[in-house]
């Protein structure tokens, strides 16, 4: 645990400045399995303000302990069941499905320690591909505070 003295944490993490933030899209249409969670290619990044997330690997590390709003939205070319989950050092930490619908959108509040990391996966029964539309496919996360 890290002791705050005039904005700045024991650990040298100025607390005003490091307070990553990212957003990234799939920029083309991604082929995916059916009936099983598929990583999202969120190779596109409309920012990064601390240079945390992995365009290789579309892994966010904030590595900065804190709390996290997450969110993050897919659309498929399936009118079945889909879903969207927040995977949290390699396994599913919440996830979200919807009947009949072929955009899923979620947010949640994570807490994260520094050597924690993040990733989006989405979902559709029948296997269709998720859409090339950037404005509907995202990956996004915020500091909100520290520990």
């Amino acid at each position: 645990m890290a002791i705050i003295v005039h904005g700045t944490r024991t650990d040298n993490t100025d607390l005003l400045t490091s307070r990553p933030s990212f957003s990234a899209r799939i920029s083309t249409a991604q082929s995916v399995s059916g009936a099983t969670f598929t990583k999202m290619a969120c190779a596109t990044e409309d920012w990064d303000t601390d240079s945390k997330y992995d365009v290789s690997n579309y892994r966010f590390t904030p590595t900065v302990a804190g709390y996290y709003e997450f969110n993050m939205s897919i659309r498929t070319n399936s009118g079945n069941t889909n879903g969207i989950a927040l995977y949290k050092n390699g396994a599913i930490w919440k996830r979200k499905f919807v009947d009949s619908n072929k955009y899923v959108a979620f947010s949640v509040l994570v807490v994260s320690d520094t050597d924690d990391y993040f990733e989006v996966f989405g979902y559709t029964q029948d296997g269709n591909s998720f859409d090339a539309t950037a404005t509907n496919n995202w990956f996004q996360a915020h500091f909100v505070r520290g520990l």
